[in-house]
């Protein structure tokens, strides 16, 4: 079997592998898009998109998405390469099982520092494959804050999957207790004097607070402002790019989702907000966390939440109100790249991997 990057020639083979995907019952996720990916970008952007297929022959048997980015590793410039969606024809045909062991090699040749960020809980195949391939998994922290306790405790699709669960919620919203609780569990005595505003470009600024604090991380793909013009670019509607600003100083940004679903399978009908990435001066951490809460509750949001990596993220967000969840968004690194990381004392708790930096932000819009 060979790869290839998937252009014209290969739609045929492509819209044959969906077909047998879907004759044997996989679901609609494990699809391949049947047109070139729409995001290759000029050679000039930092990061590039590049999809790949597997070739039997002429047959496609699965294929993989790689993210070639700017990265940084314990105080050097690097090559990050983020890996999305990969499949293989062996979810439905016991034949090509040996397609995803073929994906993880190809994977790991994709120079030092290759890493995914999602894949969902770490029971599903992926997650195995990777982890008995000698890849390192951790879940990322998932910390929430409730801003609507009636409308959550409604629409939280995990606190209606029992009928004991829904009559707990259903008693805790109607009678105040959840509302209340909250509010004793959430509660913050943080004093901030630093102002938010929404800003609709990334500026200069960017890259000032990105060279105050990449010294804090073990890894993490750039944050300078051509790679966040990138990463999160403007012209998408849904995106909204929040400034923390001290005396008209900028000193951290946040970057969020704010949107009303339709009957998530999480989430049910709330309006979510998701924090996907931030970065601040040490000392506007815990500013950045409270003023950007405030900010995404007053545009309405019922629940905010965010995954992140480093230890100091999760410390401030748990000093503003957050509180801690059962995450099901995973990082993974290949061998290579936990040696990097592991190199340096505390290289674990300094890695800035956020939501942003996988496909999990399209389940949150």
């Amino acid at each position: 079997m060979r790869f290839a990057p998937f252009d014209d020639s290969h739609v045929a083979a492509v819209k044959d592998f969906n077909r047998r995907m879907l004759a044997g019952h996989a679901d609609s996720e494990f699809l391949l898009a049947t047109e070139p990916d729409s995001r290759v970008r000029p050679a000039e952007d930092p990061i590039q998109w590049t999809q790949y297929v597997v070739l039997d022959g002429e047959d496609v048997r699965g294929g993989v998405i790689t993210m070639d980015q700017p990265g940084w590793v314990n105080g050097r410039s690097i090559r990050a390469v983020n890996f999305q969606s990969p499949l293989s024809e062996g979810i439905v045909d016991p034949k090509y099982t040996m397609v995803a062991l073929q994906l993880v090699k190809f994977m790991q040749k994709q120079g030092e520092a290759g890493y995914f960020a999602g894949m969902g809980s770490s029971d599903r195949p992926l997650p195995k494959l990777l982890s008995a391939s000698g890849w390192w998994l951790r879940p990322l922290p998932f910390l929430f804050r409730v801003h609507r306790a009636g409308n959550v405790l409604r629409e939280l699709r995990m606190l209606q999957t029992t009928l004991l669960r829904r009559t707990a919620a259903s008693a805790a919203r109607f009678s105040g207790i959840g509302a209340c609780g909250l509010a004793v569990m959430q509660r913050r005595r943080n004093v901030v004097r630093e102002s938010i505003r929404q800003v609709t470009t990334w500026g200069d600024w960017a890259e000032e607070i990105w060279q105050c604090c990449r010294a804090g991380c073990s890894f993490a793909v750039q944050r300078d402002r051509r790679t966040l013009e990138s990463l999160y670019p403007t012209s998408d509607p849904k995106t909204k790019i929040l400034l923390i600003e001290r005396h008209g100083n900028p000193v951290g940004w946040s970057v969020c989702f704010n949107a009303r679903l339709s009957n998530h399978r999480h989430f049910g009908n709330l309006q979510l907000a998701s924090i996907l990435d931030c970065m601040a001066q040490a000392e506007a951490m815990v500013a950045t966390a409270v003023l950007t809460d405030r900010e995404l509750s007053s545009q309405g949001a019922d629940l905010v939440v965010v995954n992140h990596s480093h230890a100091d993220w999760v410390k401030t967000f748990h000093s503003a109100g957050f509180l801690s969840g059962p995450s099901n968004y995973l990082l993974a690194m290949t061998k290579r790249m936990t040696e990097l990381v592991l190199a340096v004392p505390h290289g674990a708790d300094h890695i800035h991997v956020t939501r942003g930096d996988g496909d999990g932000r399209i389940h949150l819009a």
